[in-house]
């Protein structure tokens, strides 16, 4: 059995075997199995606003970095049209993808909730029908 793949540290892990709590991945060993901390505080650490398993460490960071900025304000609206910034800025390197994915999912989410939309946003011309 070779390291695990697929998993990232900050991961969810909603139960194994006879432990029921959920708890996220603190570590990965060569041996292939990983250490779950069910802590909630480790778990609100990489998983403050969603689930954001499948995103890196760094990925993780960075996405609960621009949402604790965001949620700093109490107007659903705003937030909204600030996650759009965000994602209009991110969206120009590819590196951001995964991030502006997950703060793509999160306004969708507060837009739902708001029934509001973004002000202005960004797209591609070819997706503008006349």
């Amino acid at each position: 059995m070779g390291p695990v793949k697929g998993v990232n540290i900050g991961d969810v892990v909603a139960r194994s075997g006879n432990y029921t709590e959920p708890g996220v991945v603190v570590d990965k060993r060569k041996d292939g199995s990983v250490i779950v901390d069910t802590e909630p505080m480790v778990v609100n650490q990489y998983h403050r606003y969603t689930n954001t398993s499948g995103l890196t460490e760094d990925e993780k960071n960075k996405f609960n970095g621009i949402l604790d900025q965001i949620y700093q304000k109490t107007n659903e609206v705003e937030r909204i049209n600030d996650i759009q910034l965000e994602i209009d800025q991110l969206r120009t390197m590819p590196a951001n993808q995964n991030v502006v994915r997950y703060l793509r999912n999160q306004q969708a989410f507060l837009i739902r909730e708001a029934r509001d939309l973004p002000r202005t946003y960004q797209t591609d011309e070819r997706f503008v029908k006349g």
